[in-house]
């Protein structure tokens, strides 16, 4: 095995979390597998993975190598695969996995569109809330909003998701606009358990940060829930501007705190380091880049 099958052995291991995953997925033994990474040690002068019966875990050092080498085993396997495929067109199954509102309201038109361009290739899409394992659950790319935790999948950053506060001008007049972040506190708002931290909302200014502890009387999940209640005056809603988009231009919920910018998130697609990324995902994952621009 040469030293470019050692790394992409290493990266497996690293991403599968199990010699006996990674040795099947690359064609050997469990046991050539191990004395592989042997050998990369011994090269590298350095542990790389902890094993022990039930698991397999970066060390420090393994992290550093995974982090330097993972970009560019990427490439050249994207640049092997594309020779291997000769431009032709894609074809086979690509499964996608999204957040039911995004991908309801804002991805079927492109994913619409990249069908149009390559029939041969067919979509298998399920949207969920739910953080899937790409690798287990068999995906091949999945949509993701927000920060992402650290992994070994690999992650391209589509768009800027921005945030934005509505409440309906109903509410606003019975309640009262706020001023500040801090007046939110005094207010119903709607908790949208989708967020990481749903009852603390961030907002910024200045290159000032400021955090607020809401609370209110509806709990929900999904932001397009969250608007709706807003324009039904239940509250003030913290939402992602895609969600909110037609009911402010409807009239039916109105910004609030303008020079405030709610914490800001990504749009990002993900997709696992596999030795031979189909064309199809490569392109997929471009086709969305160029379809949602800078912000969505």
């Amino acid at each position: 095995m040469d030293r470019i099958d050692s790394l992409r052995l290493f990266a497996a291991v690293a991403e599968l979390g199990s010699f006996t995953k990674a040795a099947e997925r690359e064609g050997m033994t469990p046991g050539a597998a191990s004395k592989q990474i042997t050998a990369l040690e011994t090269r590298m002068q350095a542990r790389l993975l902890e094993r022990t019966t039930r698991s397999v875990r970066l060390t420090d050092a393994g992290s550093a190598l995974l982090e330097r080498v993972r970009p560019w085993l990427a490439e050249y396997e994207a640049l092997e695969s594309g020779l291997a495929e000769d431009n032709s067109a894609p074809v086979g199954l690509l499964r996608v996995s999204a957040p039911v509102d995004f991908g309801a309201r804002r991805l079927m038109k492109p994913v619409s569109d990249f069908m149009a361009k390559w029939p041969g290739v067919e979509v298998r899409m399920s949207l969920s809330d739910r953080m899937v394992d790409l690798v287990d659950e068999g995906f091949d790319v999945a949509v993701r909003i927000g920060q992402l935790a650290d992994s070994t999948l690999i992650a391209k950053r589509l768009a800027a998701a921005c945030m934005t506060i509505v409440a309906s001008p109903a509410y606003l007049k019975s309640a009262g606009a706020p001023e500040t972040p801090e007046d939110l506190a005094r207010h119903d708002c709607i908790i949208d358990r989708n967020k990481p931290a749903p009852q603390q909302w961030n907002f910024t200014r200045d290159g000032k940060t400021t955090e607020v502890r809401i609370k209110g009387r509806l709990t929900l999940n999904g932001a397009t829930a969250a608007v709706e209640a807003a324009a039904q005056g239940v509250g003030i809603a913290c939402s992602p501007l895609w969600a909110a988009r037609e009911a402010m231009e409807q009239g039916r919920v109105v910004r609030i705190l303008p020079d405030w910018e709610p914490d800001h998130r990504d749009l990002w697609a993900v997709y696992p380091s596999s030795r031979y990324l189909a064309r199809r995902v490569r392109l997929f994952v471009d086709h969305l880049a160029a379809s949602f621009g800078d912000t969505v």
